[in-house]
């Protein structure tokens, strides 16, 4: 019989704020946890409140993604981290794979749009960045960066 956690219950952990738990986990438990996967998953929560999205894109961020490579041979410290990342409501949430998805080509109207905004960033991360953002979102980033409305039409995004 194996003694590795099961997904769903790592995530209710985490979002419950349970620090204290990694103590109760045998050896093979701990070995069991991928906090590179978790990352992945605790992130993103399927929900409609988009405050609630944000509070685990942003804490995750901040807390494990920041300085995941300074700090992924202590488990322990991990663990307490993500569990951090929990909402002040202490409940459980649906966490859902955050795949990478590949924009159809670097030539995309987005991704050319996306490269006049942030010319330093890497053509991966723009390709990224094109397939989370809807054709209104990257309207308004124009918007918001003063741009007048002929140009933002004439970009036919």
């Amino acid at each position: 019989m194996t003694d590795k956690l099961k997904l769903n219950d790592i995530l209710g952990a985490v979002d419950l704020g349970a620090i204290s738990v990694w103590d109760e986990f045998t050896d093979e438990q701990k070995k069991s946890v991928s906090f590179f996967l978790l990352n992945r998953y605790v992130s993103n929560v399927k929900t409609s409140n988009r405050d609630l999205a944000e509070h685990y894109v942003i804490l995750v961020n901040e807390l494990m993604n920041k300085n995941f490579y300074e700090i992924y041979k202590k488990p322990k410290l991990m663990w307490q981290l993500m569990c951090c990342c929990g909402h002040d409501s202490k409940k459980v949430y649906y966490h859902e794979w955050m795949g990478v998805k590949k924009a159809k080509n670097s030539s995309s109207k987005s991704v050319k749009f996306l490269s006049e905004i942030y010319p330093n960033e890497k053509m991966s991360d723009l390709e990224l960045l094109a397939t989370k953002l809807t054709k209104k979102d990257l309207k308004q980033m124009a918007k918001d960066r003063g741009w007048e409305d002929k140009k933002i039409n004439d970009l036919k995004l």
